[in-house]
């Protein structure tokens, strides 16, 4: 029920134990253009029929849209394998490859630090679990160059070393990679959107992030959200199955095409209010940009606030955004390695909305109890 979430204790729960086998539950961490779960690690299958060509010009013409001294880099740090091997930038490609690419977080050089109050979960000398706010920009881009939370994160550590007695000098590693003919590895692991809440985890130090974002990348991660959709699906619980691509009618857009990537999403209700919506928990499969908005709007219920993929009509004046939280991630840590588990309370707008709406009945789907320590 809404109100066991809405009154859930506001610490993560951090298990002690070893991660013996991946979860059934599973999710990418996110190039998600930082949208909700926007990979880092990115996968692509030649057609059948290509003519051969080299490996780093395919990249950059037709998957990417990287310069070729981009791809050329990323080849060079074995960022890339094509069917489980690494290969060098002259390999010829054929028809049936699948081809993985590794996207490292982007350079932080340029970011300044900025006094920005961060919501912090856990944190400790490897890394930091952190609740996001609807309305922070997670890193510096166009319009956007401060403010953001790459920013808030940089002034954080630089206190931090400062309070430590270290000289300010150790935080370059963090902003600009040990190599600076390198693009930053620390930090940025994952990434959402700008008007979705909730929990993030950011490295500390390159091998820390590389660890992170193989766990991702190998789908070992859970991550589960909570998302306010217009209408009631029929079942209580499902899978959604629909490759995704991009939209041929708006390139800012994306949609379920059938020679898209596939993706799928799981979800369960948790409660259906008689305002003709319901609160689902979603997780990801697979790790799509925007995959959770548009895999709801295909399927015929759309979230709700969601001023692109949601519904178009005068009552999602009520919802100040789109109503995606990022509520639970759990994964293992990297050094110490064991499997820890985080929840971001629900924000008060969205804590607000829900409790505006009315249940339908004590027969609606009941949100899973909290985890024991």
């Amino acid at each position: 029920m809404v109100h066991k979430i809405l009154s859930a204790r506001e610490i993560p729960t951090v298990h002690g134990k070893k991660q013996t086998e991946p979860l059934n539950d599973l999710s990418e961490p996110i190039n998600e253009n930082p949208s909700e779960n926007s990979s880092p690690c990115r996968e692509f299958i030649v057609p059948k029929g290509e003519q051969p060509k080299r490996l780093d010009i395919y990249l950059s013409r037709n998957c990417l849209g990287f310069t070729r001294s981009r791809v050329q880099r990323l080849l060079d740090e074995n960022l890339v394998t094509i069917n489980g091997d690494f290969a060098p930038a002259s390999h010829k490609i054929r028809g049936g490859d699948r081809i993985q690419v590794l996207i490292p977080p982007p350079r932080l050089q340029n970011a300044q630090p900025e006094q920005i109050s961060l919501d912090i979960l856990f944190e400790d000398e490897d890394l930091i679990v952190l609740s996001k706010p609807p309305g922070l920009v997670v890193h510096p881009a166009p319009g956007h160059s401060s403010g953001t939370l790459v920013n808030g994160l940089l002034f954080h550590f630089l206190q931090n070393r400062t309070e430590e007695g270290k000289p300010e000098t150790e935080d370059e590693d963090w902003e600009k990679g040990s190599d600076p003919e390198k693009p930053a590895r620390a930090g940025l692991v994952h990434r959402l959107d700008q008007d979705t809440s909730g929990v993030m985890v950011i490295g500390k130090s390159e091998d820390v992030v590389m660890n992170l974002m193989n766990q991702f990348r190998d789908r070992t991660v859970s991550k589960k959200y909570l998302a306010l959709v217009k209408g009631i699906p029929p079942k209580k619980r499902g899978e959604i199955d629909a490759p995704i691509g991009r939209s041929q009618h708006d390139r800012k857009k994306f949609a379920v095409r059938h020679d898209g990537k596939p993706s799928q999403t799981r979800y369960r209700i948790l409660e259906a209010f008689k305002e003709n919506c319901s609160l689902l928990e979603v997780t990801l499969l697979t790790g799509r940009t925007h995959q959770i908005r548009v895999h709801f709007r295909h399927l015929g219920f759309p979230l709700l606030g969601d001023p692109v993929y949601g519904p178009k009509t005068g009552e999602d004046k009520r919802f100040p955004r789109q109503m995606l939280h990022a509520w639970k991630l759990s994964f293992q840590h990297p050094r110490l390695q064991t499997w820890l588990e985080f929840e971001s309370p629900v924000p008060p707008d969205f804590r607000f909305v829900l409790e505006t709406l009315t249940p339908l009945s004590s027969g609606t789907a009941r949100p899973p109890e909290k985890s024991k320590s």
